[in-house]
């Protein structure tokens, strides 16, 4: 057995934990309304910048998208929902890229954390883009923790869409 073999998971064979990208926008996605008009931001960005759009969408097992043909009652596996969490990213992604055909668009998903992920995946990218959820009037003076982790460690600039 290799050493790397030794070190991996069983579990989480196949399972993308980490996402690597070399320039361009990048935009996190978590699949709701705020996400929705970052995604729309990244992607008038991207075209202005002449550069490739990345969306990044960080799931656990509850946040992931249950595939469409899993029978009701039964668990899908985690590669299943990996797969279903990212079409539903690709989805989303060429519906906010739609008014600009010249963007080339990259879906990705990473199991884990949204703010690590975004952070990690960052670093290779020019600028990154996230959205805000605030939920009341004091809440809405401030950014949520994913936003605020990607502000305090992101090394390239950080655009915070509300």
């Amino acid at each position: 057995m290799a050493d790397d073999d030794a070190r991996q998971s069983w579990t989480m064979a196949g399972i993308h934990t980490a996402v690597e990208i070399d320039g361009g926008v990048l935009v996190g996605d978590d699949g709701s309304a705020c996400a929705g008009q970052a995604l729309r931001y990244a992607a008038a960005e991207a075209a202005r910048r002449g550069a490739d759009l990345h969306v990044l969408r960080a799931w656990s097992i509850p946040t992931a998208v249950r595939p469409p043909d899993a029978p009701f009652g039964t668990t899908p596996s985690i590669v299943e929902m990996q797969d279903a969490t990212l079409a539903e990213t690709r989805r989303r992604a060429e519906k906010a890229a739609a008014e600009h055909p010249d963007v080339t668009v990259h879906a990705h998903t990473a199991f884990g954390r949204a703010g690590r992920a975004l952070v990690s995946a960052a670093g290779g990218a020019d600028v990154l883009v996230v959205g805000s959820k605030g939920r009341s009037k004091i809440a809405d003076m401030l950014v949520g923790s994913t936003a605020a982790a990607c502000i305090r460690e992101a090394k390239v600039p950080v655009v915070v869409v509300r």
